[in-house]
Order: C-alpha cells, then structure tokens, then sequence
C-alpha cells in the first residue's frame, strides 16, 4: 500500500499533467479558430477561381511531350505534433492501405508525423516543410513540384492522401485525385457568355488551371491544419477531464487515509492514558 507522502507526490503529478492538457487545449483552440476563419475566408476565392476556369472551358495542366510515365505522384498530409488521438495512426494505417494499389508512387510529405513514420519504415520521400498554421507561400513549391512532375510526363497521376475535416468530431482519412482532373467536371458553361479574355482565352484559362492547382494544395494543407488542431483540442479535453476526475478520486483516497491515522493516534493516545490510570 503506498505511504501518504507517495499519494500526495501522486496528485501533484496529476494535476500537473492536467495543467499541461489544459495549456495545449487552449494553444489549439486559438488556432483552430484562427485556421477556421481563414479557410472559410479562402474558400470562397477557391470556388471563384473554379468557377471562371470552368466558364472559360479551362482543361487543366498541359504536358509537355507525349511520353508519360506509368508512375503515381502522392503528397501525404499530416499533423505536426502527436498528442491529436489517432489523427496520425489513421492516415497513416490507410496510407498503407492503398500503397499497394498505387502504381510506383513517389512521395511527397507535408508533416512531421508522416515524415517520421516514412522514414521508420525506410521509405524515400521528399519533405516540404508546413507548419501548424499554414500560409500561401508555404505551400507554393508544393504545387510548383506536383505541376512539374505532371507538365513533364514524369508522372501519370496526382493524388493527395490527407484527412477530409467533416466536424470537430470526426475526420476520415480520403484519397483524392488533383490531376489530371477526375472525369465528370462538369465544362458545359464554357462559351455561353460572350466574355472579353485579353490577352486572349487559352491563355487565361491556362493561367487559371496553374492558380486553381496552388489554390486546391493550400486548401487541403489548411483542412488537414484544422482536423489537427480539432484532434488536439478533443484529445486534450479528454485528457483535463480524465485528470481532473483522477485528482478527485485520489483526494478521497489521501483524505481517507489521513482520517484514518488522526483516528488511529487518538485510539492510541487514549488506550495509553487508560493504562496509566490502572
């Protein structure tokens, strides 16, 4: 049975960790506000960028030769910092997954998690560094490397493995595919208004293809970003409440035993004066 002063060390312990949790609850409930405002900000341009590729009848990226490369192009999307619940385990569980359906994939990683689990298992990759609140410009090369290997043929598909935020609850790791454009996009609005393009169509639709490909990378960069931050804040939630309810039970246990030694040296204190007084 542990002694008082072990229990009492015990609790401080406790109560450090849940103040530590509460720290980091509160770090990642100030960014996943801050992350949230500006994705819902930047959407918005997205879809218009979207919207005036498609009325120009925009095709996407072009190549550059006819040779293409039987090969897949993956960036992998993960959080920064562990301590998110299984945020990283399941993206990289379904990274796995699919690897084996993938035809040669050269990977690309934007994340220290996935970088590090990559690189345990002995795995090449190239590391773009992102940090936990993503900017444009982070997120440029990204794009300008995927453009590149696609342009020239150096790669068949771009896919992005990344967790899809549907709540602040629930994120699902997805696969999704940036280039060529997945079949079904829907082009029939292209030629219906009669728009002024100088210098001229092509090569505004052309520029818009390239601006849409940085713009859908930065916006997956900043989704991942805010199921991270999501994970944190409810994996940190879990970890206060867990303290806080561990503390309270070990102050029953620390006040009970303390009782019982006050009680156990009055019982003493008294028996002894009895036997004096015989």
């Amino acid at each position: 049975m542990a002694s008082l002063q072990e229990l009492r060390k015990r609790l401080k312990s406790i109560r450090s960790t849940g103040q530590l949790a509460g720290a980091m609850r509160t770090a990642a409930t100030a960014k996943y506000s801050r992350l949230g405002a500006v994705r819902g900000d930047f959407l918005a341009y997205a879809k218009g960028c979207q919207d005036m590729l498609r009325l120009l009848g925009g095709s996407g990226i072009s190549r550059e030769g006819t040779e293409v490369a039987p090969r897949d192009c993956v960036v992998v999307m993960s959080g920064n910092r562990g301590l998110c619940g299984g945020f990283n385990a399941e993206l990289n569980r379904f990274l796995d997954e699919r690897l084996p359906e993938l035809r040669e994939p050269m990977l690309l990683v934007c994340g220290k998690k996935a970088a590090i689990y990559l690189r345990e298992r002995g795995m090449d990759f190239e590391e773009f560094p992102v940090s936990d609140v993503p900017v444009y410009e982070e997120l440029k090369p990204v794009s300008d490397r995927l453009r590149a290997l696609y342009a020239e043929g150096k790669a068949e598909r771009v896919l992005v493995v990344y967790q899809s935020f549907h709540n602040m609850l629930l994120q699902v790791p997805a696969l999704r595919q940036l280039l060529p454009e997945p079949e079904g996009e829907d082009d029939t609005g292209a030629g219906e208004l009669p728009t002024l393009c100088l210098p001229d169509r092509e090569t505004i639709a052309a520029y818009l293809a390239v601006k849409c490909l940085d713009v859908q990378v930065f916006d997956l960069a900043l989704e991942t970003a805010v199921g991270a931050q999501a994970a944190t804040m409810m994996a940190m939630r879990s970890a206060c409440d867990n303290a806080e309810a561990s503390a309270a039970d070990l102050e029953i246990t620390i006040n009970r035993r303390r009782q019982a030694d006050v009680t156990s040296s009055v019982i003493e204190t008294a028996s002894g004066n009895v036997q004096q007084g015989d």
